[in-house]
């Protein structure tokens, strides 16, 4: 298990909307709101969890392979919620 932050987006729910397209439409799971939630991969393989702070998005990722580097999982949820 391993958290990061993310610098707060100007339009939170339109972020969040384009996060919960974006797993989704790639199979994985997504649910939650402008305060938390969830996310998985579409194996399940990679799961964690998000909550909107005051300046940023803590995400927290609970479960993925031991064999996947941080960073790489990292990187990839940035492309997410940055994009």
């Amino acid at each position: 298990m391993f958290s990061f932050d993310i610098k707060i987006p100007a339009d939170i729910p339109g972020t969040l909307e384009s996060v919960e397209y974006k797993i989704k439409s790639s199979g994985g799971a997504f649910s939650g709101d402008e305060r938390s939630g969830a996310f998985a991969s579409r194996s399940r393989d990679v799961a964690g969890r998000y909550v909107v702070g005051e300046n940023s998005i803590k995400i927290t990722i609970l479960k993925k392979p031991f064999l996947y580097p941080d960073s790489i999982v990292e990187s990839k949820i940035r492309e997410y919620f940055e994009a």
